[in-house]
């Protein structure tokens, strides 16, 4: 089978352009489910959880925690089969 990556990126949340990542829930190499909790950011009024937006493996952290990101920000990549 062909391997395909899919990007995680920052969704829209609304009124708020940024937030800060707080914390990965999984590692490098983890199984993901699509809709699996993958990390947290924090805005100005809350926190909220970033789903794994495909199924696969996580094959890299682009934004560590501490980051601050924008809406469309790649925050890592699955890699799907």
């Amino acid at each position: 089978m062909k391997r395909a990556t899919t990007e995680v990126l920052l969704p829209d949340l609304g009124e708020i352009e940024g937030a800060v990542v707080v914390g990965w829930l999984r590692g490098v190499g983890d199984a993901v489910q699509e809709g699996d909790d993958l990390l947290e950011v924090e805005t100005e009024k809350t926190t909220f959880v970033v789903p794994a937006p495909a199924s696969g493996r996580l094959a890299s952290i682009a934004a560590e925690e501490g980051k601050r990101v924008q809406v469309g920000d790649r925050l890592g990549d699955i890699t799907t089969e």
